[in-house]
């Protein structure tokens, strides 16, 4: 069983944060996975699972990478307003997070490309690009271009977060506009 979070608002906001901060692990089953929904064509809502990558918690600003040919970077172009859901399960904890998206590329992508594991490159180069028709289940190369890679950089609005720690659960919402100070909510 967990310990029960903390009653302070201080310290429930740095557990949050730390549980932004993505795991390094041997077997990617273990990754850092969300839920990133973006304003989909049509204003209809659009949500994907992704890999948290990077968390800066001085920026309020989390980082997700893509292939910059998918149809969540086009959404994203349109409106860059998004959301975020991350469940932890280890910590009974889930955190909901608000704010827009910037694509970061090129030269400002470069260290992240080059820090990722040749295993990975081909992941950022799908032709034709994700998300299109193919005649069959295999219609598709994979082939590495840096030009595709992309940083999905999230500044964060806010962020409700929800623990079902054992004995008490506890709901806390943070907004950037107030200094993340927090107010407590019910679960």
């Amino acid at each position: 069983m967990n310990a029960p979070h903390p009653a302070d608002l201080a310290q429930f906001s740095t557990i949050a944060w730390s549980a932004l901060v993505p795991q390094i692990v041997a077997d990617k089953r273990k990754a850092q996975v969300a839920t990133l929904s973006t304003v989909g064509q049509g204003g209809a809502p659009a949500a994907r699972s992704v890999v948290l990558r990077a968390s800066d918690r001085s920026r309020a600003s989390v980082d997700i990478f893509t292939d910059a040919a998918t149809p969540k970077c086009a959404e994203i172009t349109n409106d860059p307003r998004a959301a975020l859901t991350l469940w932890r399960e280890d910590l009974q904890l889930q955190l909901r997070l608000s704010g827009t998206i910037e694509i970061v590329e090129g030269l400002e992508a470069q260290a992240a490309w080059s820090a990722l594991p040749d295993l990975a490159l081909p992941n950022y180069g799908v032709t034709p690009p994700p998300g299109s028709d193919i005649p069959t289940a295999t219609s598709y190369a994979r082939q590495p271009d840096q030009a595709r890679f992309a940083i999905l950089r999230m500044t964060l609005f806010d962020m409700d977060v929800v623990s079902l720690a054992a004995p008490v659960h506890t709901r806390a919402y943070y907004e950037r506009r107030d200094g993340w100070r927090g107010v407590w909510r019910a679960p």
